[in-house]
Formats: C-alpha cells, structure tokens, sequence
C-alpha cells in the first residue's frame, strides 16, 4: 500500500468518524428534545464575559492569563448561524457544533450522564493463591468482595460524586460548566490541544463560576494545552499527573471526549489503551518486607559506586533479554561477541547457556526465591565463572553467592534503600537506582547508564510477543518445543512494532509498563545512544536497527577491558547494616499510624464525597513523611494502600444509589482494616 493510498484511507476514516459525531449529535437532540424544552440559553455580553473570565484565570492560571493578553487566532474563531453563535473551524471550513454551542454541548453532557465512559482496573480472582503474601490472600478477597458487589449494579450512569473525570476538548466549555453543576468531580484532567478554542470558550462560558465550583468541591485540576510530541505524550502526561493525584484515583475513572478531531480521537483513543494498568508497579507490604530482610543481608556485597567511569561512551554494549527474537539474531551474537559488552538480563541467562554464548556482565533484580530457583535449574560452576552480576540491592543473598564477581546496586523508593541511605549521615551514599524496574531490561539499563555506557543495543527486549512464542526457545520457559507453563499468556494491549509501523506486538500489563519506563528512562537520558534490534515492540528513544546494518568491531583486549570495569565500578566505600536497627525503635510509631488508619476506614460516612477525602487524607499523610526519620513507612505501605484504596474506590462505585454504595465500601473497608491488622501482627512479629 503506497502513501497516497495510506493519505486516502487515513482522510476516508476521518470524515467517517466527523459524520459519526455529527450523527450521535442529531440522535442526542432528538432524544433529549423533552430537555431542550426546559433548557435555558444562556445570556450574556460576550466580551463582559471574557474579561470576567480573564481575571478568574489571572488568579487560578497566571500561565494562560499572560499567553491570552495579546493572543491571535489561528484556526477557529466565532460565528452567528442563523442567530446562533458557534464556533468555525477555518481551515477544515465547518462548524465545530451542528446548530447550536450550548444545546449541543448540554445534549451531549446529557448523554454522557446516561452512558458514561469508564476506565477502571479489573480486579481478578485467583482461584488458588501459590504465595503466602498477607497481601495476595487480602487482595483475593477484596477481590471477591467487589465481583459480588458489582454482580448487584443496575445501570452505569454518571454518579453524583467522580473520584477521577479526564476531559479530552473544552470546545466553548459549556459541557465543563454543566458537569460541575450537577457534579463533584475530586481529581479533574482537562486537555485541549487547540488554544484557540480554549481561549474562544473564556467568550462563551462562566469559568469563574467553574473554578469556585470546583474550589467549593476541593477538586484538584490540572490543566493541558497544546499537541504533544507524539500520540502518546497525554498518555505518559496523564501517568505523571496521577502520580501527583494519588494512582489509586486511576482504579475508576471517567473520559469525556467532547468533540471531533482527528488529532485529539487519536490521543483519546490511546489514552483509553494505556491508561487502565496506571496501578501497576506499586509494591506492597510484603514485598517491602522483603527488600529490607534480603538488603540487610547483603553488605557483603560490594556497592555500586555513584559516579560513572569515564571512557565507556564508546564502548559498545548488547544488552541482551529473553523476548523471542532473541532466537532470530543469536547467530549474529555469537559471531560478534567479542565487539562488545554483553550483559544478559534474567532469564535470558538460561537461553545463553544453551546457545553457548557467555555474557560479560547478568542483571537481576527479582527479590522472590523464583529467581534462584531458576538459576539454580541450569547453574554450572563452569558457566557461571566471570560473569560479574550485577543486582538490586534486595535480591535474595542466594541469589549473588552464585557468582564470583558481583556488584548490588541501591534501588531507590524501597523501605530498606530509605533505611540505609538515612543512616549513612555524612558518608558518601553509593549509586541509587531509579527506573529500574519491572523488569530486568530496565533494570539493565538502569546499570548501563549509572555506569557510564552510552553505547547501547537491545537484543530480545521485545515487550510482548507477534506469536504464541512468549520467550526464547531455548529458555527456561520451554522443555523442547513443549512451553514449561511458567508463564501464562495475559495480552491485553498492543505496541506498535519495532521494524513495521503497521505490525503490532501483543502484551501484558508488566510488559507494557516496562516499555513505558525504558521510553520515559530513554527521554530524561538523552546521552544514551540506544538501537533496538529486537523484532518486538517500538521504543521511543532507541533506534530501530537489523543486524545486517550493525556497525561492529572488536574490541581489542576484551577480558581485560571487562575485568578492568569490573573492578573499578566498585565503590570504595565500607557500608554497614547499623541502620537497620532503627526500625525496631519505630515500631511503635508505626503500629500507630496502622491504628490510625484502621480508626479511619471503620468510621461510618455519610457520603462517598467524605469517603474519598478520607482515603485521599490517608495517602497525603504517607507522603507527608518525607524528609523525616521515619519516611519509609511510605515504601513500607504506599503499594499496600494504593492498591486497597483503588479497590475501595471501585466498591463506592458498585452501585447507582449512594446509601447501598456506602454499605459496599463499609464491608470492604473492613477487609482492609483486617489486612492491616495482620501487617500489624507480622511487623512486631519481625521487628517487635
């Protein structure tokens, strides 16, 4: 298909989803026309209301006040049809409203109020839980909880109170002004990719009157003009700003596309894709536990020195992971792996141990018996001799007695990195480790940059899967051409294909949450000069490269150069467990802080307004702890607490009448509490 034909297609699709818009526009009037009946336009001087407006957004947003004072149309500016204002789009030469900016736009709230769009997390139920996490076995009956809970809803309409609402166009804005008149929405994204039309609605609506509703409310907005850089810059913008809201508020969430656009369809659609999964990646109690009881046991393990080496920005590095085009480029591989640093990540290591090719350099970063057992599956003495493994910090102590030469690298954000670098005082912290997961991919990266490597090719890093081949071959995730069952298919999204705009790789929620974690990692290190060689998914950032295009050398004195590294990334320092011990002098104040929210969540409330400041109260007062001795009881419940609170937010939302919604939240807030009762149990079990 050549361009021309592709340009045809894209503009066909286009004027079929205009026609779709104007559609459910004419459908909308119609059925609501009993509505329209009582509606009463509103009435006011257009510039009075402008000026009103501008004072209102001098004072809420300063930013746009200044960009507006002597701002110039582009693109869209006001008409009169047949008496009505409404908005003209010069350059595709239409309206953007059918007939009339405020029927239209209160028509189509109306709708919204009926069939609202949802995002939210499906919260699966396991059958058999195959851990002993207080967690898993909390979770799994939260989880039970709501699919009973929401077995009993009747409809799905617009509830009076919305933990979360993205708005995707404010148009003139009177949707906006109608919402918030009938509704408290806590957490509000509002995106406009047209200045224009944001800045014709300061004419057409009562912003003023919006932003002391929401005031009133105590909402939390966060405003986005302009196009991103790419389809999924409001994706990745929406993830940081949930960040800053609170991720569980992401658990349930309404999107509200206003009107059509070509542009701002595409980023909705995306954003719709990627934003259910924003919950991943959050930890939880038990893991938390885990780092600091791993961690504690590592100081004989050299530290990871914090400045990177100089001289590596031209050496050459092959990043190797376990996605099945591994398979495809291994020839390549072991006819060049003297051209380069070869670091294999996880379980990549088994699929090399077949093949016969040695990496230089392994990462792990799993804190779970699994990771030991499954290098224990293929490990020979032999194989395993100098290849330096370099490891997070809270990887099991099993786990780096494998190998000879090893290296821990501090994962930042974890209770046990919290604990150790408050105790270090004066003394020169080692390198701390950010982006380094969810899987072992990052984490390489992670180590490649802190080290001082520039030069970087990722082979295997596919991020999902074109067939029902999920990983090398030749790992341990297969017995012959028979799959060991260790991994189980769970695709639920597509990437855009490394070599082929047009292909797609499937994948799951940890793959595509770690595709989004090496582009964001790529984007804030613009010294990294990656290529992608994997037949898998597309990483913003790295470029697509076959291996018959790979400029490769060798490297003279190899073994020397690797043994020189692995000396030198070494830090010189001597570090102790000494401030493990002030987790057991805080224990108190822990159990208290455990108390306090049990306190919270077991008192009645009388509306699910109330509820939510409760849960929103409980994450602000974890993240009031920074900068304090005792900041890491936000790593020690944060993921606790983010994954209950998004659970809880979905059974407020399990039914349409507020007092049967509040009777929902009361039976799982009890599981909660109970779940952290038993974290209480455990915790003066371990440090009492």
């Amino acid at each position: 298909m050549n361009d021309l034909t592709l340009a045809i297609n894209e503009k066909l699709n286009e004027l079929e989803r205009y026609q779709a818009f104007l559609q459910s526009q004419i459908e909308n009037r119609k059925k609501y026309e009993a509505a329209l009946m009582d509606f009463v336009r509103p009435d006011f001087d257009l510039e009075k209301m402008f000026q009103s407006n501008m004072q209102a957004f001098e004072h809420t947003y300063p930013d746009i006040y200044n960009a507006f004072l002597n701002y110039q149309l582009t693109r869209f500016e006001l008409h009169m049809d047949d008496g009505n204002v409404n908005i003209y789009d010069t350059e595709k030469k239409i309206s953007l409203y059918k007939q009339d900016v405020y029927q239209d736009s209160y028509v189509q709230y109306l709708g919204f109020q009926e069939k609202p769009s949802v995002l939210s997390n499906k919260f699966s139920v396991r059958e058999k839980l195959t851990d002993d996490f207080i967690h898993s076995q909390f979770l799994n009956e939260l989880a039970v909880t709501l699919k009973a809970q929401n077995e009993q809803k009747k409809n799905n309409r617009l509830p009076k109170v919305m933990p979360s609402l993205m708005l995707m166009g404010v148009g003139s804005g009177y949707h906006i002004y109608s919402l918030l008149k009938d509704h408290i929405v806590k957490k509000l994204y509002i995106y406009e990719p047209h200045s224009d039309l944001l800045y014709l609605s300061l004419f057409l609506t009562d912003w003023t009157t919006i932003f002391e509703q929401l005031n009133s409310n105590n909402t939390e907005l966060h405003f986005s003009i302009g196009e991103f850089d790419s389809e999924l810059g409001v994706s990745k913008e929406v993830e940081s700003v949930f960040q800053k809201f609170g991720r569980f508020f992401s658990g349930y969430s309404f999107l509200y596309k206003h009107y059509h656009d070509d542009y701002l369809d595409r980023v909705t659609k995306q954003l719709s894709v990627q934003f259910v999964g924003n919950i991943l990646g959050l930890g939880f109690y038990d893991d938390a536990i885990l780092s600091i009881e791993n961690f504690s046991k590592n100081f004989d393990v050299p530290f990871l020195r914090p400045d990177s080496l100089d001289g590596l920005k031209d050496v050459p590095v092959y990043l190797i992971a376990n996605g099945p085009s591994l398979d495809k480029d291994i020839q390549w591989l072991m006819e060049h792996q003297g051209n380069a640093i070869i670091i294999s990540c996880g379980t990549a290591l088994s699929a090399l141990y077949k093949y016969g090719l040695k990496p230089d350099f392994h990462c792990e970063m799993e804190r779970c018996q699994v990771t030991h057992d499954v290098l224990a599956s293929f490990y020979d003495k032999e194989f395993f001799s100098g290849i330096t493994l370099l490891a997070l910090n809270t990887v099991l102590p099993s786990v780096f007695a494998m190998f000879e030469n090893k290296v821990q690298g501090v994962k930042w954000g974890e209770a046990s990195s919290k604990l150790f670098a408050q105790g270090l005082g004066l003394q020169e912290k080692p390198a701390l480790l950010v982006y380094c997961n969810p899987t072992v991919s990052n984490c390489a990266l992670a180590f490649c940059e802190k080290i001082g490597f520039t030069d970087i090719t990722l082979f295997g890093v596919d991020m999902g899967y074109k067939s029902e081949q999920h990983h090398s071959k030749n790992s341990v995730y297969y017995q012959g051409d028979q799959d060991s069952g260790l991994y189980k298919h769970k695709a639920k999204y597509k990437l855009k294909g490394n070599f082929d705009a047009d292909t797609f790789v499937e994948t799951d929620e940890i793959f595509k949450y770690s595709h989004s974690v090496l582009e964001r990692t790529l984007a804030q290190n613009p010294h990294l000069n990656v290529k992608n060689c994997s037949d898998g998914a597309y990483v913003e950032g790295a470029e697509p490269i076959q291996t018959d295009s790979l400029v490769s050398t060798r490297i003279e004195n190899k073994a020397e150069l690797v043994s020189h590294i692995t000396d030198k990334i070494k830090s010189s320092e001597t570090y102790t467990n000494d401030a493990f011990a002030a987790i057991h002098n805080d224990v108190p104040l822990f159990l208290d802080l455990c108390n306090l929210f049990i306190e919270q969540l077991s008192n009645q409330r009388a509306s699910i307004d109330a509820v939510l400041e409760v849960l929103d109260e409980q994450l602000r007062r974890l993240s009031s702890f920074h900068n304090t001795t005792i900041s890491y009881f936000d790593e020690l419940l944060r993921g606790t607490i983010l994954h209950t609170h998004s659970m809880l937010v979905n059974s407020l939302l399990s039914h349409e009448q507020e007092e049967q919604a509040l009777e929902n939240y009361r039976h799982s807030a009890q599981i909660v509490c109970d779940y952290l009762e038993a974290i209480k149990e455990d915790y003066i079990a371990k440090f009492g």
